[in-house]
């Protein structure tokens, strides 16, 4: 027996020294709070699971963390607590997580397959529960947050009879959602009887303004949460203050933490007690290592509570209201009080009133002084937000002290008071943008001296790039010191663009003339290599060996005449051949014609609507400049595929962008040729027009393309643009005039020549078209006499003024130009019909001029010219001639 019962003894010492071990080791507990430290209803619920806890006897750590989801909330804020907190906790092992309100429930459910998994989660708080939130998730349980709306809007009816409207304010929060699903559950009850109106999001100033028109049969049901005019966050205690001071009408809500805000009161839902039951419920877990058997219960401690001081301000009877009501702000009445205690709290009052009164004396002065400073401080920082330019300013260790809405549109980082206290590493700036920024302030620190006109070009993903002006200056305290600096920061990329497209033009202006001037002297060799090389072909029988060289010969000089011809396109383009043109015909042709040259992995699409306007154009120009444009993007899709869009549109262009092209404003065809390609450095992109600047390989390209096409469209009167965002769209843009109503006009064509018996007047200083070009017109049939001076041609004309049929004259010769020598003949012969011959295009214009008036020059000829093109410009002169005399 004794044996027995020390056997039993040695047992129960055992079992109560595990019990007591258990009891004394550490459990680890996270509370994951909804909101933010401060806000009552969840502190409420922290100080009932503390004092629970407490009480326990169990060693419990308790970690806290505040998600803050008033303020943040969106998904990739929840990402990153996430992360946060699965970095934070790796090494710790938690014996159960205590969650308060909806969002830090919805955040578990969301992570629990990666946020503690198996951890028991024991939720508080929890509006508008739906089972299906933790079926089959064994490790939860929790008390609810279900105020009783029914219960409250009868006490509402009771104490205000005549009420025929109960107004919802609130927000789209989780929290103000919820509450407002339970509210139109209860709706029908009161059909009938009472109106519900909802109020969601609505500014405070709107707030106050509708609140203030309410009537006596109206009130007011308030959630516990609410945003400002301009998004900010204020508490439930600074709204309810304000409407109770603002409006007539009663607020009720069911929540004990807004008593004494200007609530009347009602059957009202506690924190502290929601604390303590999540928090027997974890007890629960802890010691028993299982969940309770009633998983999910409501808080059963509602009180009737009521503000004393809201009661007399609508003389509620207290007489009307439930037993056992807790009334709080009830003042303690003076018979109660000892006679020398009442004497003594008189005397004290008296003796506080005189101090009082200097004290609001002083307080009054020092509001002045505060209304002004806060009005100086309001106007500051509207001027800062209304002012365009980019603005911040930091303290000596690069954190930001503030910013204007500019500067945080500008760069995507919300509101400016999210900044403070931050510095460049913490938001998401530009890198480069911020560590160049960063170099520049610590300069400006050291030094004390201001950086004026920093110009920085900032690229951003998918958007294009942005030139940036920047000023930074130090800031002084009162004792001198540097302690900070001020930036500021003007998009002036319109400007730069500006000054590049006026560089451009200046540029390819001083390239024109040049091309000019040596297109001329050129033009002058390839004619007289061409009716050299003619005259010689018809000395030689056709098919010899001689005969095939000089063949290839006038080919490769007429290889030579259209580079020549290239290189004054970009120069002086001429407006020879326009007509009244219609684009989209021209651009289906083309698109038609480049679609059967490429291969499949490239899409060629051309969108032109019906019935756009005729433009003046030449249409072999406009197709040149179409196929030049798709060759390069041709190019730069070969390698990979994709696609090419030719678009035709009409568009109204206005001044500003009118000034950035140099054109008029007004009505214009728009073409825009883009792809989907590599796109075009953002270093070159101010060089793709110069001519011969290309990026291909010596065997691809001249680089005269695109500088042919910057020429063809200024010819035209029109601008081009390009634009370029890599892997996305390259795009180019033509701008062609709408000039009115335009028709077509069929170009007048000749019949086959025959050879001429006139006799000519040839006039020319260059010896070898005097040599050549008098024996191409002899072969023709005509009558030459060749003159390489302009005054013995004008003094022949003098002599024998009807001797000749015809005048042709070469326009660059010394001492005389030929539309100078065409003036003075016209005095002498005006019926003599006159063909200047020249290698510079802008001649076209001077024949234009009223300086000149020289009616008799009926053609010009541009150079190079061979036998064909001779003969048919001296018959199409000698049939204008017939017609006009006839």
């Amino acid at each position: 027996m004794k044996q027995i019962f020390t056997v039993t003894f040695l047992i129960l010492s055992i079992f109560f020294s595990s019990v007591a071990l258990a009891e004394s080791e550490k459990r680890n507990v996270l509370y994951l709070n909804s909101y933010q430290n401060g806000y009552r209803w969840s502190d409420d619920i922290l100080d009932g699971l503390r004092d629970t806890f407490a009480a326990s006897g169990l060693n419990i750590d308790l970690h806290i963390e505040y998600m803050d989801t008033k303020r943040f909330k969106d998904r990739d804020f929840m990402e990153i607590l996430h992360s946060y907190y699965v970095f934070k906790y790796q090494k710790y092992k938690f014996s159960a997580i205590v969650v308060s309100d909806n969002n830090a429930l919805n955040f578990m459910l969301r992570y629990r397959d990666s946020f503690f998994p198996g951890v028991p989660v024991i939720f508080s708080g929890i509006n508008d529960f739906r089972p299906e939130l933790i079926e089959g998730l064994d490790n939860y349980c929790g008390v609810l947050e279900n105020p009783d709306i029914k219960d409250n809007l009868e006490l509402a009816l009771k104490i205000n009879p005549n009420v025929r409207k109960v107004v919802v304010v609130g927000d789209q929060s989780v929290t103000s959602r919820a509450i407002k699903a339970q509210i139109m559950k209860a709706e029908p009850l009161f059909k009938g009887v009472i109106k519900f109106e909802y109020w969601n999001d609505m500014p405070l100033v709107d707030l106050l303004a509708h609140s203030r028109t309410m009537t006596k049969n109206e009130i007011l049901l308030f959630t516990p949460f609410y945003k400002g005019a301009h998004g900010e966050l204020l508490s439930s205690e600074e709204v309810l203050n304000i409407i109770y001071q603002n409006s007539p009408v009663m607020i009720f809500s069911v929540w004990e933490f807004l008593l004494g805000h200007g609530i009347v009161g009602g059957k009202l839902l506690s924190g502290n007690d929601q604390g303590r039951k999540a928090a027997e419920m974890a007890l629960h877990v802890l010691k028993t290592g299982k969940m309770p058997k009633q998983r999910v219960i409501k808080a059963t401690n509602e009180y009737y509570m009521f503000d004393y001081n809201v009661l007399e301000r609508f003389k509620i009877n207290s007489d009307i209201l439930p037993e056992d009501s807790v009334i709080i702000n009830e003042p303690d009445y003076f018979y109660k009080l000892d006679k020398q205690v009442f004497w003594i709290i008189i005397v004290s009052i008296l003796g506080l009133s005189l101090i009082l009164v200097m004290l609001i004396i002083s307080i009054l002065q020092r509001r002045k002084v505060e209304k002004r400073i806060k009005a100086q401080l309001s106007f500051q920082e509207i001027l800062m937000d209304t002012i365009p330019l980019l603005i911040c300013w930091k303290d000596k260790k690069q954190r930001y002290l503030g910013a204007n809405h500019s500067f945080t549109d500008f760069f995507g980082l919300g509101s400016p008071w999210a900044l403070v206290g931050l510095n460049d590493s913490e938001i998401d700036l530009h890198r480069r943008f911020a560590e160049q920024a960063a170099v520049w302030d610590k300069k400006v620190l050291t030094s004390g001296k201001p950086r004026m006109g920093i110009n920085w070009s900032l690229i951003r993903d998918g958007e294009d790039p942005v030139w940036l002006e920047i000023n930074k200056v130090p800031l002084y305290n009162e004792k001198g010191e540097v302690v900070g600096t001020l930036s500021t920061a003007e998009d002036v990329t319109r400007k730069v663009n500006l000054e590049k497209q006026l560089l451009q033009s200046q540029k390819m202006e001083a390239i024109g003339t040049l091309a000019g001037g040596i297109a001329h002297d050129f033009n002058n060799i390839l004619t007289s290599i061409m009716n050299s090389v003619e005259l010689a072909l018809s000395d030689i029988e056709e098919g010899t060996i001689t005969w095939k060289d000089l063949d290839r010969a006038i080919k490769a000089a007429q290889r030579g005449s259209r580079v020549v011809k290239q290189i004054l396109t970009f120069s002086r383009p001429s407006q020879e051949g326009f007509k009244p043109t219609d684009i989209g015909e021209v651009v289906k042709e083309t698109v038609d014609f480049i679609k059967a040259s490429l291969p499949r992995n490239i899409r060629v699409s051309a969108m032109v609507p019906e019935g756009a306007p005729l433009v003046m154009a030449d249409p072999t120009q406009i197709h040149q400049v179409i196929m030049n444009l798709c060759t390069n993007s041709f190019h730069s899709l070969k390698g990979r595929g994709g696609s090419i869009d030719v678009t035709l549109t009409t568009v109204e262009v206005e001044d500003e962008q009118a000034q950035f092209m140099r054109v008029a404003p007004g009505v214009y065809l728009r073409l825009e040729i883009s792809d989907n390609g590599p796109g075009i450095p953002v270093e070159i992109l101010d060089k793709i027009f110069d001519p011969f600047f290309t990026t291909k390989g010596k065997a691809e390209g001249t680089g005269l393309g695109l500088a042919v096409v910057h020429g063809l469209i200024k010819g035209h009167g029109g601008g081009i643009s390009v634009s370029s965002t890599p892997d996305v769209k390259t795009s180019f843009e033509i701008y062609l005039p709408v000039q009115g109503q335009l028709r077509d006009i069929a170009r007048k064509s000749f019949r086959a020549l025959s050879m001429g018996q006139e006799n000519i007047l040839f006039v020319e200083d260059d010896e070898d078209q005097l040599e050549t070009t008098p024996r191409i017109l002899e072969s023709l049939g005509y009558m030459v006499t060749a003159l390489a001076s302009p005054e013995k041609a004008f003094n022949l004309i003098v002599d024998e003024p009807g001797r000749f049929d015809l005048m042709i004259t070469d326009y660059d010769m010394p001492q005389t130009n030929g539309l100078e020598l065409a003036r003075m003949v016209q005095d002498v012969a005006p019926d003599l019909p006159i063909l200047v011959v020249s290698g510079r295009r802008n001649v076209l214009s001077y024949v234009a001029d009223v300086e000149y008036d020289v009616k008799s020059v009926r053609k010009v000829l541009m150079k190079p010219y061979n036998k064909t093109i001779i003969a048919d410009a001296i018959r199409e002169v000698l049939s204008s001639t017939e017609n006009i005399d006839g």
